[in-house]
């Protein structure tokens, strides 16, 4: 095993946190250089920005993970460069979508869940369980297993990607979620994880700085499936290594995030004419900004703070599971209690946001 504690990583932790928030500087910096390649839209029905941002962020939060190999020694480095190699499907296809916007949602996924299936096979963790009656039956068998793992990989991965849609938004909810991640591993003793979730959160921070509160720079595709890969991966990993921890844990963890990418398929797909993949304008945080933004930051000369405000209050979501998890952690079926609780206060959020919400159409707020 590796080195108890954070003592063991934090040189390393810095110099992720360093080397993130360089690279993205950098980025915001040459931008005239390669903007007119790297530049986000400022046109579409998910944009809420009014100047051009790079959206390759991505590609520093993938430099520095990879710069960071070097300082990590034993167990902790030959997982960390599996993870990374893994990863290398995903943060790809981002970044050729986020580069010539020709890149189908299709093949995305199935980047997504190719790395996850990677994953699996070169770290030899697989979900073989989720405390499911008969789905763990099938679960025993390691080729449903991997392709499982991948599958669930996949979806926590573009979960990210779809709710990465204000400043600080994405990042914000991934630096909580990795924070719960590293204080349950810290409970279980299960230090390999603990210091992966601090590592994660690190590189993380760096970009947070620059993209939250003013927008400096964005995820864009490639940096929302890659750090959403990570993400799933840390799923996987902490109960996969502690059978204490039931997968409803990890699943209760990131709750937002898929209760809202469910949410979203399942609207989209009861709207007539509207494909699950066809991006929209009534998200959560999309709501949040039109019914809570607004109301914070009233002054039109400050009309810019009405997005990383739509960031504070969306927050709240992965603090509320967070506040569960450590309430529950240790007790599978109180966690899937308080995934589905959380499901409910959604849902209730949405409703009251989604009929009180100027502009949106009362046939459609009724519909959601």
């Amino acid at each position: 095993m590796t080195e108890i504690g954070w003592e063991a990583i934090d040189s390393a932790a810095l110099a992720a946190f360093v080397l993130s928030l360089m690279l993205c500087l950098a980025l915001v910096v040459t931008q005239r250089w390669h903007g007119r390649f790297t530049h986000d839209h400022l046109n579409g029905p998910q944009k809420f920005h009014k100047n051009k941002v790079p959206r390759i962020g991505g590609l520093a939060l993938a430099l520095s993970y990879a710069a960071v190999t070097p300082l990590l020694g034993g167990e902790l480095r030959e997982i960390w460069i599996m993870i990374g190699l893994a990863g290398v499907p995903a943060i790809l296809a981002g970044l050729a979508e986020d580069v010539t916007r020709k890149v189908g949602v299709k093949w995305r996924l199935g980047a997504t869940m190719g790395a996850g299936i990677i994953f699996a096979l070169f770290t030899g963790y697989v979900m073989r369980k989720v405390d499911l009656p008969g789905v763990d039956w099938f679960l025993s068998f390691y080729l449903i297993a991997l392709l499982f793992t991948g599958f669930s990989m996949g979806g926590v991965a573009n979960a990210i990607n779809i709710i990465d849609g204000f400043n600080g938004l994405a990042a914000g909810t991934l630096l909580i979620l990795f924070g719960t991640f590293a204080w349950v591993a810290h409970q279980v003793g299960d230090d390999l994880v603990f210091q992966l979730s601090l590592l994660f959160g690190a590189v993380v921070l760096g970009f947070f700085c620059v993209n939250f509160p003013l927008g400096k720079i964005f995820l864009g595709d490639g940096g929302a499936y890659f750090l959403g890969y990570l993400l799933a991966g840390i799923g996987v990993l902490l109960p996969a290594r502690n059978p204490e921890i039931s997968a409803w844990t990890a699943i209760l963890i990131c709750a937002y995030p898929v209760i809202e990418t469910l949410s979203s398929m399942s609207r989209k797909s009861r709207r007539e004419g509207h494909s699950v993949g066809q991006p929209d304008r009534v998200h959560f945080h999309m709501l949040a900004y039109r019914h809570y933004a607004r109301r914070i930051v009233r002054t039109p000369r400050a009309s810019h703070l009405r997005n990383p405000a739509t960031s504070l209050v969306t927050w709240a979501l992965p603090v509320l599971t967070t506040l569960f998890v450590m309430a529950s952690y240790q007790n599978g079926a109180l966690s899937a209690v308080f995934f589905f609780l959380t499901a409910y206060v959604y849902g209730q959020l949405y409703r009251v946001m989604s009929l009180n919400t100027p502009n949106l159409p009362l046939r459609l707020a009724r519909r959601l």
